[in-house]
């Protein structure tokens, strides 16, 4: 299978490249975020509001609300490692109805260790359709390159 039957955000690499290094953009109070199939291992939770978090930028809620009540600290992967890399399928773009490298975010869910630390899931990254809201935590094609816990730097 050849780059440009595996990535979706069209053209060349480079495109689909901007969409992991790209400058990341605080998301505005309350963007509405529709999750058709769930998070992974959360598959009922539907709609989130990602809302940052005043006093700890760069990180974010993603809340959840519905059924179950839930949230999850976010962060833009830029602010974790300049090195992430991911790729992403032709089917997540279809889905998310994704054309260009330039509509899409992406965000990572942070964990909160029992020592203190902080680690980010780089091998889910959530990606969103900052256009229509459409959100899906995606499995990238190199999965098996990326970390879960990733160490987040102080």
């Amino acid at each position: 299978m050849q780059v440009a039957d595996r990535l979706c955000l069209l053209r060349n690499e480079s495109d689909f490249w901007d969409l992991c290094t790209s400058t990341p953009e605080t998301p505005d109070s309350g963007v509405t975020l529709m999750f058709p199939d769930g998070l992974l291992g959360f598959e009922t939770l539907r709609k989130a509001a990602l809302e940052p978090v005043s006093d700890a930028p760069p990180f974010s809620w993603l809340k959840f609300s519905g059924e179950v009540d839930q949230s999850f600290l976010v962060v833009a992967p830029v602010f974790v490692t300049a090195s992430y890399r991911f790729e992403l399928g032709t089917t997540d773009c279809r889905t998310l109805n994704l054309t260009r490298a330039s509509d899409a975010g992406v965000v990572n869910i942070v964990t909160l260790r029992r020592d203190g630390s902080l680690t980010v899931n780089l091998k889910g990254p959530i990606v969103f359709n900052k256009l229509t809201g459409e959100a899906r935590q995606v499995v990238p094609i190199n999965a098996a390159e990326l970390p879960v816990n990733f160490p987040v730097a102080n």
